[in-house]
């Protein structure tokens, strides 16, 4: 296992593992890399080991085909399914924050989030001062991803791929919102200048 406290300059070979130490339980997370990559997204999950399985595989094969790096998160411990609700969202975006620290720091790349679920709405403000590119959020059907103040924060790069229709988040939901996400990120990569440029 290797731990982000480490100092790389170059992002590590595909399907390296990291775990990120936290007082009360470590979060870990999957990094695949793609040569000559677009830049890295962050795939950010509410849960605990969403990280494996078919559904964030094929979300990683959709962004690997469009030239982005991935880093899958899981942003709670296996521990902490049962938070309790009110204290879900600070714990959901100290641990983004720190994710998105760590990755400008040891990347040195382009980087975007794509939010999932409850992690959707701590999204805008996890990236504020992480030079995060542009963000795309597919939070459950009446979840707001992004109240006033945190769309003034983030400005244009954010773009909302919540499903309108009254029903339960589908992993093809999740699916399509990603390839939306894709085309959101494109055009940032080609409007923004790189990190440290």
């Amino acid at each position: 296992m290797m731990t982000p406290n480490t100092r790389t300059k170059r992002m590590p070979a595909a399907g390296v593992d990291l775990v990120y130490p936290e007082t009360d339980g470590a979060i870990e997370g999957r990094l695949h890399t793609e040569p000559e990559a677009r830049g890295l997204i962050v795939l950010a999950y509410p849960t605990a080991y969403s990280r494996f399985g078919r559904p964030d595989e094929r979300l990683c094969d959709i962004a690997h085909q469009h030239g982005y790096s991935t880093l899958s998160v899981d942003l709670l411990t296996p521990e902490e399914t049962t938070v309790r609700a009110e204290e879900l969202p600070a714990r959901l975006l100290h641990r983004l924050s720190a994710v998105l620290e760590d990755s400008h720091r040891r990347c040195r790349t382009r980087l975007f989030v794509f939010a999932i679920g409850e992690a959707a709405p701590v999204a805008i403000p996890a990236a504020d001062g992480n030079e995060v590119d542009a963000i795309a959020t597919c939070a459950l059907p009446g979840v707001v991803s992004a109240n006033e103040t945190d769309v003034e924060l983030a400005a244009s790069s954010v773009l909302e791929c919540t499903p309108t229709l009254d029903a339960p988040l589908s992993w093809d939901d999740v699916g399509q919102a990603m390839r939306r996400a894709l085309v959101w990120f494109d055009a940032a990569a080609a409007t923004r200048k790189p990190v440290g440029a």
